[in-house]
């Protein structure tokens, strides 16, 4: 029988050489699989919202994170598991629904930059949100019409909305404070409507932006208060993205909603029937992906 053999000091490190060795070519060949490609995840997070969006440059963005920590699963899913950064997080409103899990979010990962309205909301998860930010010293931008974040060479967020500044405000409803962006890669679009409701829309529509869109997503889960007839001649979207949660309790996305979308003949997706969704751009157009 052949002698037990002891591996030595050199050969362990010999070892460990060839295993980081692996490591950062797959790193390598996982780029280079993904490279000058843009990626738009609508997360099926519930009766919520969470959109994560890969720049082809490897720049990360969130926007809200869904009622709960399961955001966490499925950026798990996505990101690699070395990453434990995120460029920008995007707080669109302060409702439990999107702001729950971007709590969890900072929390566990290095977050570069938040954006938010600065609004007033006494609930107490958006307080925990505020100390979280101080305590971590993440840098805070109050977002404002007429912004651009910049991405990479090819995409770009165009903040639409608010209109005013809401730093310190109170108003009536928070979703008049709404953070409406519209997406930018080359030449392909998405609008990213949040909560916004009717009002919201017809001052986005008067206020001349530029909201046309290969993708929607609906504003409000598909609630009947959202997505009216004028935004959808405005936006003309293909494709539209309904962020709801299986038979929640509030009906949505409401049947009205679902017949002005399809008698425009534009393409429903829905996270409480299609689970996760996820579009690829080129910088000419989308391709959802399986």
């Amino acid at each position: 029988m052949r002698p037990f053999r002891r591996i030595n000091f050199f050969q362990y490190t010999i070892l460990g050489f060839v295993a980081v060795a692996g490591l950062v070519w797959f790193a390598v060949f996982k780029v280079e699989a993904v490279g000058g490609l843009l990626r738009v995840h609508f997360f099926d997070v519930g009766q919520g919202d969470a959109i994560f969006i890969e720049a082809e440059n490897g720049n990360q963005v969130l926007v809200d994170g869904g009622p709960n920590s399961s955001v966490l699963a499925k950026l798990g899913e996505v990101m690699p598991f070395w990453d434990r950064s995120i460029d920008l997080v995007i707080l669109t409103h302060p409702h439990a629904d999107h702001l729950d899990g971007v709590l969890e979010v900072l929390k566990r990962y290095d977050v570069g930059v938040v954006m938010e309205s600065g609004v007033n909301h006494s609930i107490p998860e958006y307080e925990e949100w505020h100390q979280l930010l101080k305590e971590k010293n993440i840098k805070v931008v109050v977002a404002k019409s007429g912004q651009k974040v910049r991405l990479s060479d090819l995409a770009y967020l165009d903040i639409l909305t608010p209109f005013e500044n809401f730093a310190g405000e109170s108003p009536k409803n928070v979703h008049d404070s709404i953070i409406i962006a519209k997406l930018v890669h080359a030449s392909t679009t998405a609008l990213f409507m949040g909560d916004a409701e009717k009002q919201m829309e017809y001052r986005l529509l008067f206020s001349g932006a530029e909201i046309d869109a290969d993708i929607l997503k609906v504003g409000h889960h598909g609630s009947k208060t959202s997505t009216s007839e004028e935004l959808l001649r405005a936006v003309t979207p293909e494709i539209s993205v309904i962020s709801a949660g299986r038979k929640n309790r509030y009906g949505h996305p409401h049947q009205e909603v679902i017949d002005r979308l399809e008698n425009s003949g534009i393409k429903i997706f829905r996270t409480d029937i299609d689970g996760d969704i996820v579009f690829v751009s080129n910088g000419v157009g989308f391709q959802e992906m399986r």
